[in-house]
């Protein structure tokens, strides 16, 4: 079954099972945030924050008091700690970034006595929908910041496996970048020749990759036809792969602040997953984020 959109998305994901997301320091956007996705009958909530304030901005938003399990804690490092614990002991399944500091949730992530066991390098996705209404995928857009051709190679698979959750079987990878010809005196032009014949003689299975790819090549059929290129990824990418860090980010913060296209974020490498959102997302993004996260979830612990 493939999810071609996020009504898909959501759709599906309320005819599973219920997930239950625990919100490391929820302060008024994240409980406004956790009120819309239960309405949207996508997750419950245990929100973890000062218990007074949490109530208080229940009452100031008329919402239900009863949808809410609330946890007392202040500390955002013991805020943190709490939700990973609460997932490690089955208490809630998910947790998620409120009002913290990356750092301080990903040191209760990451943590190597308690936190969740890395299964393969950590890597950012940014699922976004086209004019096609159609989702395409585009990382690494927020974590790895010095992407060697191991870690490039790390990236890809990462994206794959998440397409491939989404009913893509075999997706296509576009390795984007400003040119489309091997120029020695860019990197990342070399680095993705040397991904495509990883891919074309098996050592990155179950894709199509090509590359180097320049934006309009990889998303336009009429562009690559102009410039005379062959192949079934051009203009046709599900997968969209950044020359850097840089570029991703800045792409990912154009879909969604100039194209205004509903985007979600998910994040790959540890065994359990977990919720990172920007502060500058709009709610239905972040609720495309959790609804993504919910369906990666639901999928590792029942693949049919």
């Amino acid at each position: 079954m493939q999810i071609t959109n996020f009504k898909e998305l959501n759709t599906h994901v309320r005819k599973t099972t219920r997930v239950k997301i625990v919100i490391a320091m929820a302060d008024e956007e994240e409980v406004l945030l956790a009120d819309k996705a239960i309405e949207d009958g996508i997750a419950e909530f245990v929100l973890i924050g000062d218990k007074e304030r949490i109530q208080e901005l229940i009452v100031k938003h008329h919402l239900s008091p009863a949808k809410f399990t609330i946890v007392h804690e202040t500390n955002h490092k013991k805020a943190a700690s709490a939700a990973v614990e609460m997932v490690k002991n089955k208490q809630a399944d998910i947790p998620m970034k409120g009002l913290l500091h990356t750092s301080d949730f990903m040191g209760a992530v990451l943590n190597k006595e308690s936190g969740f066991e890395r299964i393969k390098r950590i890597s950012q996705i940014t699922i976004f929908q086209d004019h096609s209404n159609s989702l395409k995928f585009l990382t690494d857009c927020a974590i790895n910041i010095e992407q060697t051709l191991s870690v490039k190679k790390d990236i890809i698979e990462n994206a794959v496996h998440l397409a491939r959750t989404f009913g893509i079987i075999c997706p296509k990878v576009a390795l984007l970048s400003a040119v489309e010809t091997i120029n020695e005196k860019m990197p990342d032009t070399t680095t993705g020749a040397i991904l495509v014949q990883m891919n074309n003689r098996g050592q990155i299975k179950d894709c199509i990759i090509d590359g180097p790819l320049s934006l309009d090549n990889a998303v336009s059929k009429e562009a690559a036809e102009i410039k005379g290129i062959r192949s079934s990824v051009a203009g046709a990418a599900d997968i969209l792969v950044g020359s850097s860090l840089q570029e991703a980010n800045t792409l990912s913060k154009s879909l969604n602040f100039y194209a205004k296209f509903q985007t979600a974020s998910v994040i790959l490498g540890t065994k359990e997953p977990f919720i990172m959102t920007s502060r500058t997302d709009k709610q239905q993004n972040k609720v495309n984020s959790i609804a993504a996260t919910c369906w990666l979830f639901q999928k590792q612990n029942d693949p049919n």
